[in-house]
């Protein structure tokens, strides 16, 4: 039952007898709504917040990788050699680990491409230390031979007693050179523990750390990002075991070469032509100018005019623009021409890091364009695929 008070219902509303102030009533509903609004607006970014939260996440992950690559910048080449090697590597490792357990894979490998390393040091070294002294004997007769010419400006200096001393001087300057290089010997070495360190954790981890990245990514760019990923990886692949076959072409072909031209020490002289062609770019050019240079001094000008027109093209010249370019061009379906840019522009501007970087972002950037028109051209189909007229 319902109570009253003086005679009217409780739902009933009393307005006041005094005069209703239009003004104050809508000064009053323009203040709610501001609180209303304002609200609806706290709420809003509350909702923001938590959507960010993700990407709050994101953040401090990618400062925390920013800083590890600002600390460790000194060993980014390191670094960067060691994925190289193990992109190359990683078919092979493939293959294995379904023989055997995937840790004694990459232990295997590791240890492989070690003793691959010191083999071909080994016995490079054991070659050019035993001919020392024909060395030293083809540097002085050089310099003796270019003195009082203009020639003699771009090649080094050396005293009288030097140059009668001449494999004891270059045993020096070698030494003096590796010592530059590594200027902090704890540190080299560190480099080295380090780089197949490196190497087998991306041999191990290398595809779980890549699925862990991918993962999020949407279709369409997960599909992208995956082309990209492919053309990179045979990219690297082509260029390590291209590098290394080119070199030991350049090595085979340059043995038959100074045997039938008479000259010096084949084995010498294609041992030096193969561990050149490692150093990209300038590399092979170099020592086929340094042995060019010699015959001159000698006074042998047929040796030193079959060098440089037969030689170059045999040794360098057709490995450096047509085979490498060809065979790198086959493997990630670029153009050779791109891939001489990458190679020609990547050395001298990043050094011998150049060489792995510098067509890999040809590669991506020849590949991101070949993304972005499919999908202009997918967009500018889809309105008649789906029905829709001019």
């Amino acid at each position: 039952m319902h109570c009253r008070k003086n005679g009217i219902p409780p739902d009933t509303h009393v307005f006041p007898l005094y005069p209703i102030d239009s003004y104050s009533i809508r000064k009053s509903i323009e203040h709610q709504w501001k609180n209303t609004v304002t609200y609806d607006k706290n709420l809003a970014s509350m909702d923001t917040i938590r959507i960010n939260e993700t990407q709050q996440v994101l953040l401090l992950v990618g400062a925390i990788f920013i800083t590890c690559v600002l600390v460790f910048w000194p060993l980014i080449t390191v670094l960067i050699w060691s994925a190289a090697i193990a992109t190359a590597l990683m078919p092979f490792h493939k293959k294995l680990s379904r023989m055997v357990k995937p840790s004694v894979s990459v232990v295997f490998i590791t240890v492989w491409v070690l003793l691959v390393i010191l083999l071909v040091l080994s016995v490079s070294l054991s070659i050019v230390y035993g001919s020392i002294e024909y060395i030293g004997a083809m540097v002085a007769s050089l310099v003796h031979g270019f003195q009082n010419t203009g020639i003699s400006a771009f090649l080094p200096t050396f005293t009288e007693a030097q140059l009668s001393h001449m494999p004891d001087t270059l045993v020096r300057l070698l030494m003096e050179s590796l010592l530059s290089l590594t200027s902090n010997v704890m540190q080299s070495l560190i480099s080295i523990i380090i780089f197949f360190l490196s190497l087998s954790m991306l041999l191990f981890y290398g595809e779980q750390i890549w699925r862990t990245l991918t993962c999020t990514l949407s279709p369409k760019l997960y599909r992208a990002v995956e082309r990209m990923s492919e053309i990179s990886s045979n990219t690297i692949y082509a260029l390590i075991i291209v590098q290394i076959s080119a070199a030991i072409i350049s090595f085979l072909l340059a043995l038959p070469f100074f045997f039938i031209l008479g000259v010096g020490d084949p084995l010498l002289f294609a041992t030096l032509i193969g561990l050149a062609m490692l150093i990209p770019l300038i590399g092979a050019q170099v020592m086929i100018l340094f042995f060019a240079l010699y015959f001159m001094s000698l006074g042998d000008t047929w040796s030193a005019v079959v060098t440089l027109f037969v030689g170059y093209p045999l040794l360098s010249g057709w490995i450096d623009f047509y085979y490498r370019p060809v065979m790198i061009g086959n493997r990630v379906a670029i153009p050779p021409v791109m891939m001489i840019i990458g190679i020609f522009a990547g050395v001298p501007f990043m050094g011998i890091v150049g060489f792995i970087v510098g067509p890999v972002l040809i590669a991506l950037a020849v590949t991101g364009y070949k993304i972005l028109t499919e999908e202009v051209e997918n967009s500018g189909k889809m309105p008649s695929q789906g029905g829709f007229s001019d």
